[in-house]
């Protein structure tokens, strides 16, 4: 290098020599792993490392299409009401505590029992006044939808060719509660859909005369009846509760 030369390189000003630093800073820093917008607006693109293969090459099928393992739902076992043991009540709305009637009555609905298609429900009246209550034959029955209109249901007397259901078909006895006291009957049907042009009913409460004439009192119940439109009815007896303490007695006999 001759001395004009020298004299050149020593008078070059010190912002020139800054920007060719910051360009070779620049240059390095696209060999990493961040990524840089052209100067054309373009979108970026992707990021690469050193000794990464090009970005042209495909992923896999198998990289491409495999779902992330979290996005798996996970599988819960379905509960249906035939898998419920006899005895089980199937999850429903909440039942309001039992409140007297002017009549001096309470109801309210018990458990069911299913088993096959078939169901069985118990509902209860209790005498929660301060005189005796006599009850005979068999109520008075209405199935309500959830916006409590009746539904379509054929209600018979006895097991209505439901099921063989001894205590059913029984013949009815009048009976009398004192305060105190609770009596019940049981209605049973069958979940079957067999019909393919209908929806099946579903009865959110049960619509009660206890005798002809008496007024009616309405219980919440979850009756899933399917496509059958039939429902078989008990007469009135007294609760084993109840029969228990106060068994029957014979004509003549006097009550303590």
């Amino acid at each position: 290098m001759n001395s004009t030369q020298s004299a050149a390189a020593r008078r070059t000003p010190i912002p020139a020599r800054a920007g060719v630093l910051l360009g070779a800073v620049v240059a390095v820093a696209g060999c990493g792993s961040t990524s840089v917008t052209g100067a054309g607006g373009g979108a970026p693109g992707p990021a690469r490392t050193i000794g990464d293969a090009p970005s042209s090459a495909a992923p896999t099928a198998s990289a491409a299409t495999a779902p992330a393992a979290s996005a798996r739902p996970t599988a819960f076992p379905l509960v249906t009401a035939d898998a419920l043991p006899s005895g089980a009540v199937p999850p429903g709305p909440s039942t309001p505590a039992p409140v007297c009637s002017p009549e001096g009555v309470s109801p309210a609905v018990g458990e069911v029992a299913a088993a096959m298609g078939l169901r069985v429900m118990s509902i209860r009246l209790t005498n929660c006044g301060t005189r005796p209550y006599t009850l005979n034959g068999r109520p008075g029955i209405r199935v309500l939808d959830a916006e409590r209109a009746p539904l379509a249901v054929t209600v018979g007397s006895g097991s209505a060719g439901i099921a063989t259901l001894e205590n059913f078909d029984a013949a009815a006895k009048p009976v009398t509660l004192r305060p105190g006291e609770t009596a019940e009957f049981q209605v049973a049907w069958r979940n079957t859909v067999t019909a393919g042009d209908r929806a099946a009913d579903h009865g959110r409460f049960l619509d009660v005369a206890p005798l002809p004439g008496r007024p009616r009192l309405t219980v919440p119940a979850e009756l899933d009846l399917g496509t059958t439109g039939k429902l078989g009815v008990s007469p009135w007896t007294k609760s084993a509760e109840t029969a228990a303490r106060t068994p029957d007695r014979r004509p003549g006999q006097s009550t303590p």
